[in-house]
């Protein structure tokens, strides 16, 4: 008898820990900014290698924000950055202004190291939201400087005119200098895709244009290539790391209801997801979430062959819209993201899969 309780302890303390999984060593969050259903629809519809066909879970995401029901990408980055519903036009804090902290915080907690790569500014409402705090999203020169007082190890994207005084061509007012300031602890500043291609620097800012940058046709570089300088210095941290990468100007296509602009940055983005995915297949521990802030355009497919050809795509509005949003998980424990979730619960996800690290 005490030889079968015995037994049955094991095997209960066995189902006890095999339903415990251990955390994904590295997390990858990929947002496609006004990437809705339809968006990715395209890229299902007219590629039969699409790297959303890849995903072994997928669900939906609901995108209003606290006080509308149309959110925009700050009060949705925020969601996702720091996992609690907020107002539009707000980062990082909650409806009554308090600063929350993000996945990159709680992740340097952990002593992981993180990472952002936009094709927008990164000032921006996206990458701001899991870098920076404030009521107001225009705040860009105050997201610059605190910014520069954290320790993200790796930022890409545009918008170095919020880190240089108005005297050397920038917008700030106050004649600070934060990438001297960056410099003084010891990140390396790269300003071109050239140099920052020639980096072995495990920590630095590759602030590539003045603004945003280019769209993806006009650039002799990808979102990809950035993605894979990104993971290359971020993969060198033994204990793991975060990294966000976004599709900046997937919106400005829906907002100009331009197709074409349209579907050359999903284009972009969808080849950046590729790069993840090979990446996440060769590691094993890492978890990829892809899923978009909102949709923008009301984008709907009209038309076109069944072969896939000539697609055409028709707009119903100028703006944001309440469509839902998909969600794409791979990796270990990708399947708490299935079905239908409000944003801030993958955000609140994402923060518990930190939280429960050593």
């Amino acid at each position: 008898m005490k030889k079968i309780i015995f037994l049955l302890t094991i095997f209960l303390y066995t189902i006890t820990f095999a339903e415990s999984p251990k955390p994904p060593k590295n997390i990858i969050i990929m947002i496609g900014d006004g990437m809705g259903i339809s968006q990715v629809s395209v890229s299902v519809l007219t590629n039969a290698n699409s790297a959303f066909k890849k995903f072994p879970i997928t669900g939906f995401s609901i995108t209003c924000s606290a006080d509308k029901l149309i959110t925009d990408s700050a009060a949705g980055g925020t969601a996702l950055a720091c996992g609690v519903p907020t107002k539009n036009g707000a980062i990082g804090v909650d409806e009554m202004g308090k600063s929350i902290p993000s996945i990159f915080e709680l992740a340097k907690q952990k002593n992981l190291s993180t990472g952002v790569v936009v094709t927008s500014e990164v000032t921006n409402a996206t990458p701001a939201a899991f870098l920076g705090h404030t009521s107001n999203r225009k705040n860009y020169e105050i997201l610059a400087e605190q910014f520069s007082l954290l320790e993200t190890d790796i930022v890409i994207g545009g918008g170095k005119r919020y880190f240089i005084p108005e005297s050397s061509g920038g917008k700030r007012k106050d004649n600070v200098d934060l990438l001297m300031k960056l410099q003084e602890k010891g990140y390396i500043i790269l300003n071109d895709f050239e140099n920052l291609k020639k980096s072995d620097s495990r920590k630095y800012y590759a602030l590539l244009e003045n603004e945003a940058l280019k769209p993806a046709t006009l650039r002799n570089y990808s979102l990809s290539d950035l993605t894979k300088k990104a993971l290359h210095a971020l993969s060198q941290n033994e204990n793991g790391f975060v990294l966000m990468v976004e599709g900046s100007q997937i919106d400005n296509g829906g907002h100009d209801n331009n197709q074409e602009l349209l579907l050359n940055e999903l284009n972009d983005f969808e080849n950046a997801i590729q790069t993840v995915l090979d990446f996440a297949e060769t590691n094993k521990e890492t978890l990829v979430l892809v899923t978009g802030d909102h949709e923008t355009g009301g984008a709907a497919i009209t038309a076109g062959d069944i072969n896939s050809e000539n697609i055409k795509i028709d707009f119903a509005s100028k703006s944001h819209t309440a469509t839902m949003v998909g969600v794409f998980a791979y990796g270990p424990q990708c399947e708490i993201f299935s079905g239908i979730n409000e944003n801030y619960h993958l955000g609140r996800k994402l923060l518990h899969l930190i939280q429960t690290r050593y």
